[in-house]
């Protein structure tokens, strides 16, 4: 269980969240880049995206459904803390395809879960 509250599409996955998986990170967005004719490559940050990785505990079947349903409808709209900015920030993300993958499998084949690699949101 981790310390800080975790809702994906209205399902509180706070209980289901390994206590020292949890992680937030911040990914820079950039501009097209471009040269002036003196030679200088200029870009512009236009943003910071948010990322959140974490890994669950074992579930039973009934847990597994539900987490798989919340998680494969794209996009999510997470309410997370955010370690950087010790802030709660409510967002809409999309799942990594590799996290996508395992959890269609679960989901449409009835597995229970067993804990895999990371789950990697991505804010869009």
């Amino acid at each position: 269980m981790i310390d800080y509250t975790l809702t994906i599409n209205d399902v509180d996955f706070t209980g289901m969240v390994e206590r020292d998986s949890y992680n937030t990170s911040k990914i820079p967005v950039y501009s097209d880049s471009i040269m002036t004719m003196d030679g200088i490559t200029h870009v512009a940050l236009l943003r910071n995206k948010g990322e959140l990785t974490f890994k669950m505990n074992p579930q039973n079947a009934t847990d597994t459904e539900s987490a798989c349903r919340a998680l494969l409808s794209t996009p999510c709209k997470v309410e997370y803390f955010n370690l950087q900015t010790q802030e709660y920030e409510t967002v809409y993300m999309t799942l990594s395809q590799q996290s996508a993958n395992y959890l269609s499998r679960c989901y449409y084949k009835g597995f229970r879960w067993n804990q895999m690699d990371d789950i990697t949101l991505t804010e869009l």
